[in-house]
């Protein structure tokens, strides 16, 4: 393949040209890939035939194994590498996908499961015709670089508690902002596809929590990462809940602050690669009568425990 990158004129970020789904990634292009992910953390594959999952899939395990993580979330499907991110309905209107057409916060895919994730990948199928929502980026590593070097060795030894409960369950609050972790819509949805699969006599892996140090170090870069989130870090653990409280939500603003932030304006087929270890994203609401279809992977990484402390 003959890939074309070109930086976005944005704080991360760059355009890929010359994918194509249907030929596997010669390593001269995988190298390419992987360079260009570690110097703008979001690459946005543009131009190029819609894959089939079974490209998709192949595509993504090129960047390591793949999570299931639509098992998680009561999905099925015969690719579980792929978790369908739509507001879709059938005919007895329990969620064909996940994530409704609601909001979510600033997260790293899968930091509330202990085989966190690594490098994701986000296409979209279909989007809105009427102001489609944005999905937003933001670099982890700048963040950790700005902080004082007093608050780096605070947060050093320390490790929090990571869960989405909420999303299943009856609401609960997060800490960083009082608000509740999940809609109304989502967790009614997920108790739907719960009921379905019952019926069926599917049974699926409950969504973990996990606990992960404060300060990260990636496994590729050798770089510092500051990896919390206000969507899913519920708690410092061994502080008090106000301090906890408080000093996650002072990173949450240092880490989000807007001149920080790419904004990415999705056109259909774009296909967008991130690097969920180094970078947190978020995702505007839209009009649920709009449909909105996207695929998601995310590889995993799970390096022996000392190596995840910085």
């Amino acid at each position: 393949m003959n890939l074309e990158i070109e930086s976005l004129d944005a704080p991360l970020g760059a355009l890929v040209y010359g994918w194509q789904p249907n030929k596997d990634l010669s390593a001269a292009d995988k190298i390419t890939i992987q360079q260009s992910l570690q110097k703008h953390q979001v690459l946005v594959l543009r131009g190029h035939q819609q894959p089939t999952d079974e490209q998709l899939v192949r595509f993504a395990r090129h960047f390591g194994n793949l999570i299931k993580g639509s098992e998680w979330f009561g999905d099925l499907g015969a690719q579980p590498e792929i978790l369908r991110v739509n507001n879709l309905v059938d005919k007895n209107g329990v969620p064909e996908g996940t994530g409704a057409a609601t909001s979510l916060e600033w997260h790293s895919d899968y930091s509330y499961v202990p085989t966190v994730g690594k490098v994701s990948f986000l296409e979209a199928v279909e989007i809105p015709r009427n102001n489609p929502p944005q999905t937003c980026f933001c670099n982890q590593y700048d963040a950790f670089e700005r902080l004082s070097e007093a608050t780096k060795k605070l947060l050093r030894p320390l490790k929090a508690l990571h869960s989405i409960t909420g999303y299943k369950s009856s609401a609960i609050v997060n800490p960083m902002n009082g608000d509740e972790s999940s809609s109304e819509e989502i967790r009614d949805g997920f108790k739907a596809k719960q009921a379905r699969n019952r019926k069926k006599g599917i049974s699926q892996p409950d969504i973990p929590a996990a606990e992960h140090p404060v300060i990260l170090k990636h496994p590729d870069t050798g770089r510092e990462i500051l990896y919390v989130s206000k969507g899913i870090t519920r708690r410092i653990l061994g502080m008090p809940e106000d301090e906890s409280s408080s000093l996650l939500k002072e990173l949450a603003e240092h880490s989000t602050r807007p001149e920080y932030v790419y904004a990415h304006n999705w056109r259909a087929g774009d296909m967008v690669v991130f690097d969920t270890l180094g970078t947190l994203h978020r995702r505007d609401s839209w009009n649920p009568s709009e449909r909105r279809i996207m695929r998601q992977l995310s590889s995993l990484w799970q390096p022996p425990t000392d190596s995840m402390v910085a």
